[in-house]
């Protein structure tokens, strides 16, 4: 007979607690630099996200503001060759329009003043091709005002003129957001208040003058200063803003949500230069830019380079014809 041979069984031998722990240190530490990695990534892509949010509503808020500023003044001619408007084409106010004449005739506009947020009125002749449209109460296209309602001709005339006051306030609808806003005149009357542009903080303007034509000195449309609204050169009586070249606009924008820090400051995130290039800090993380351009206002120079006239000892301003008769 065959003797079988009785084998011990293969004793299987697991992992030692060392190597256990070792295993454990190693998948934490990979976990670990995933996610690390994805919340670099996730805070880098948040913080560009948030800049480019900033950077279109800068750059949306100062076309808007250019498009009504360079139309300002624009007026086409009736058969006879006059221009269908001639009244004050610009109107601008330190500190904002008051509460009680913001949706005022252009005449009754008065200024807070101050050192607060700049608004500023415009007039110029809309046109279904210079202007949005929007149907009447007849449903028929007209031009539209800012806040998107049709202009109707007033007073017999057949010209739909455009008056749109533009400034900044906080959104009661929208969190109390700072907004660019509008009102836009309709041919009997304002609109309501409109919101723009969220998250826009500040508006400043400053107006390029010509100097005031005498004879033997600077012609008037050389422009010899860079000045605020409540300037000497732009005081009442209204016709002075006759005078305004061109318009200089800047508006700071803020991103709508706070931004991750990556390692940075609160102080170095939220450092900045304001409309008047002063260094600023601010303390709620959010970033914050200034976006500015400057606007001429090539409508309110029509007999350019003509000279001004003279009779004897009396100047005639080239720019009469702007003016109401």
């Amino acid at each position: 007979m065959k003797r079988q041979l009785h084998r011990r069984p293969h004793r299987v031998r697991g992992l030692s607690l060392i190597e256990l722990m070792v295993a454990m240190v190693i998948g934490l530490a990979v976990v670990l630099a995933v996610t690390l990695t994805y919340l670099q990534t996730a805070s880098g892509t948040r913080y560009a996200l948030l800049q480019a949010q900033m950077n279109e509503d800068g750059a949306i808020a100062l076309e808007l503001l250019v498009g009504h500023l360079r139309l300002s003044g624009y007026a086409e001619t009736a058969a006879d060759g006059s221009r269908l408007f001639k009244g004050l084409a610009i109107r601008g106010c330190d500190g904002g329009f008051t509460a009680a004449t913001s949706n005022e005739t252009f005449d009754l506009l008065a200024c807070t003043g101050g050192a607060g947020n700049d608004a500023v009125a415009v007039r110029y002749h809309a046109t279904l091709l210079n202007s949005q449209a929007a149907k009447n109460s007849d449903e028929k296209l007209r031009p539209a005002n800012c806040a998107n309602e049709s202009i109707e001709p007033v007073g017999g005339e057949t010209a739909s003129i455009a008056d749109n006051r533009f400034y900044v306030q906080n959104d009661a609808t929208n969190d109390n957001v700072p907004t660019l806003f509008c009102r836009g005149g309709n041919g009997a009357g304002f609109s309501n208040a409109t919101a723009l542009v969220p998250n826009v903080e500040s508006l400043q303007l400053r107006y390029a003058v010509t100097h005031v034509p005498v004879d033997g000195v600077v012609p008037p449309h050389q422009v010899t200063a860079l000045v605020p609204a409540g300037h000497a050169s732009l005081a009442p009586p209204l016709g002075n803003w006759s005078r305004v070249a061109a318009v200089e606009v800047c508006v700071v924008v803020r991103s709508q949500h706070p931004v991750p820090q990556g390692g940075l400051s609160a102080n170095e995130l939220t450092r900045y230069l304001d409309c008047s290039s002063a260094e600023v800090t601010a303390n709620d993380r959010r970033l914050r830019r200034a976006y500015r351009t400057t606007v001429q206002l090539t409508n309110l120079r029509p007999v350019l380079p003509m000279p001004f006239e003279t009779d004897g000892t009396v100047v005639s301003n080239p720019y009469r014809r702007l003016e109401a008769p």
